[in-house]
C-alpha cells in the first residue's frame, strides 16, 4: 500500500499588508501575461530611486497591482509589498509605471476594455554598494513588545499616526544595535531618539559565533512603525506581515490529515487555529478557529502544524509579534490519485 501524498497549502490572507489590490484576484480581470508597450528606462529607475536608500547604499523590491487603462496607461496602483519597509521602494514603483509604463488592454469579445490588472515586480539595485555589509532582513533572539512601542508614542503627537521611522544601525557582536542613524522618518522628527531607544535598547539579532565574527560592525536596517495607543487601530493587536522562520515540510507530516476524514473518503478540508504569539515567535495557546467540513478534525491538525510555526519577532512592516492572536488557516487535499492507490 503506497500512502497518499499530503499537499498543505500554508493561507496567508490573514495577514495581507495594508493597501489592497482589489480585483486582482478576480481571474475575469488578471491579465496574467501582459503585453507591454513601455516599461520604465534605466534612466527612469534611477531617477525614481529613493534618496534615503541611494544615500545608505541599500537596494530593495517592491511589489505593485495596477488597472490598465484603454488607452493602455497604468492607474489606480495598490502596494501589496516592500522590502526593506518605509524605505520608499513602493511609492517609487507607483510613481515610475504610473508615469512611465503602458501595457495592452484586456479585450473582451475582442473590443480593449479598460479594467484589467496587472502585478508588477520591481526590483531596485543601488549603484552605489556599501563597502560593509547591511543587513535588511535580519531575524531577531529579542525585539520590542506592544507595550514598548506604546510606552514610546508621544501623547501630543496623535496627528501623525501612523508613522514610521527607519533605521541603520551598527551591529555589534552580541547580536545587539549601536550608532543607529536615521534612514527614512515620516514623524516629522518627533519620534527620532524614541526609535533609536528602541533599537539600541531591546533588539538583539540572532548569530551563531561564527556569524558573529563575520557579521560584526554590519550595518542592520531597522523599521519601526508606531501607532497612536488611543486610537482604534492602536489598540489591536495583530500581525500584517509576519516572516516565517519554519516551514512544514508536507512529506513529513502526512500523520496530520485527520484519519476520520480519509477513512470517510474525504480528500479536502480546512482548519483554521487560533494561536497566541509568544516572544520568539513561535505560535502558542492554539485553539481551533474553525473547521470545513465540520467535525472530520481538520481544525485539531491545524493546531498540530500551528505548533510547529514560528515567525520573526519583528515585522517586516515594523512592528511587534509578540502578543498578538493570529487565525492561521490551512489547507489539507490529499492526491486523489494517490489516495485511490492507498486502498489497493
Amino acid at each position: 500500500m503506497r500512502a497518499p501524498a499530503l499537499f498543505l497549502t500554508l493561507l496567508t490572507a490573514s495577514f495581507a499588508m495594508s493597501g489592497s489590490a482589489a480585483g486582482a484576484e478576480d481571474p475575469e480581470l488578471l491579465i496574467a501575461k501582459p503585453e507591454w508597450l513601455r516599461r520604465p528606462t534605466g534612466e527612469e529607475i534611477t531617477r525614481q530611486f529613493p534618496s534615503q536608500a541611494l544615500d545608505r547604499s541599500v537596494s530593495g523590491r517592491a511589489e505593485i497591482f495596477c488597472t490598465v487603462r484603454i488607452d493602455t496607461s497604468l492607474e489606480a496602483c495598490d502596494l501589496t509589498s516592500e522590502w526593506p519597509y518605509g524605505m520608499g521602494f513602493g511609492q517609487a514603483a507607483v510613481r515610475m509605471f504610473v508615469k512611465g509604463g503602458r501595457v495592452r488592454p484586456r479585450t473582451v469579445e475582442g473590443k480593449p476594455v479598460g479594467n484589467g490588472r496587472i502585478r508588477i515586480s520591481v526590483r531596485f539595485i543601488n549603484p552605489t554598494p556599501s563597502a560593509r555589509y547591511v543587513i535588511m532582513s535580519p531575524i531577531w533572539d529579542a525585539a520590542p513588545d506592544f507595550e514598548a512601542m506604546e510606552a514610546a508614542w508621544p501623547m501630543e503627537s496623535s496627528t501623525i499616526s501612523p508613522a514610521t521611522v527607519v533605521l541603520r544601525c551598527s551591529l555589534a557582536a552580541s547580536g545587539r544595535l549601536r550608532d543607529c542613524s536615521i534612514g527614512a522618518d515620516s514623524s516629522g522628527g518627533v519620534l527620532r531618539s524614541r526609535a533609536r531607544t528602541l533599537a539600541q535598547e531591546q533588539f538583539r539579532m540572532r548569530m551563531t559565533t561564527e556569524e558573529a565574527q563575520k557579521y560584526v560592525n554590519s550595518d542592520v536596517i531597522v523599521p519601526l512603525t508606531f501607532l497612536d495607543p488611543a486610537s482604534p487601530e492602536g489598540q489591536k493587536r495583530t500581525v500584517n506581515a509576519p516572516q516565517w522562520l519554519t516551514s512544514i515540510n508536507p512529506e513529513k507530516i502526512l500523520s496530520v490529515f485527520p484519519a476520520q476524514a480519509a477513512e470517510a473518503g474525504i480528500t479536502a478540508g480546512r482548519g483554521t487555529a487560533d494561536c497566541l504569539v509568544a516572544p520568539d515567535g513561535k505560535l502558542t495557546d492554539c485553539k481551533v478557529g474553525r473547521e470545513s467540513p465540520a467535525g472530520m478534525g481538520f481544525g485539531a491538525s491545524a493546531v498540530a502544524i500551528a505548533g510547529l510555526m514560528q515567525m520573526n519577532p519583528w515585522s517586516t512592516d515594523g512592528r511587534p509579534v509578540a502578543g498578538a492572536r493570529i487565525r492561521l488557516p490551512i489547507d489539507f487535499n490529499l492526491s486523489p490519485e494517490d489516495g485511490a492507490a492507498a486502498g489497493d
